[in-house]
């Protein structure tokens, strides 16, 4: 029973300390891809669709993506609707070869795109743990 307890003692510390550890490494990067990815933004992302502005949301890098014409809650509506997200999904991994994107890659960020009209009503938002652009990609989804 005392070498539990003994064992207990070491292993709680040293659990916390890798823990927090890990989190002020993923923060500390986070911040870091955030910087570089706001100093290219404002930037097109496909057709009338800009990507507009980037935030830390927790663990989360979101890239938020507008729509000057569209309308959020007629396209949730829109036959398709389910296949455009799937594609946008399918493209997310695109950022994981972006440079200021790689550092994130063995950390618990995740990478979002959230797509939202002109009001800022949200379409839809599409996300990927950062360390899954270490695994090769599903086929990709059937355009519409």
């Amino acid at each position: 029973m005392k070498i539990l307890r003994a064992l207990s003692a070491m292993l709680v510390p040293a659990f916390v300390v890798l823990v927090f550890t890990g989190c002020t490494d993923t923060q500390a990067r986070l911040h870091e891809a955030h910087a570089k990815v706001a100093a290219t933004l404002p930037a097109p992302h496909f057709e009338d669709l800009v990507t507009e502005s980037v935030a830390i949301e927790g663990d989360r890098l979101v890239l938020l993506i507008r729509s000057p014409e569209g309308n959020a809650a007629r396209t949730r509506k829109a036959p398709g609707f389910e296949t455009l997200k799937e594609s946008e999904q399918y493209a997310l991994r695109e950022l994981c070869a972006q440079p200021a994107i790689t550092p994130l890659i063995d950390t618990d960020a995740i990478l979002v795109r959230r797509f939202v009209d002109r009001h800022g009503a949200v379409f839809f938002d599409v996300e990927l743990p950062a360390r899954a652009c270490l695994t090769p990609p599903a086929d990709a989804p059937v355009q519409p």
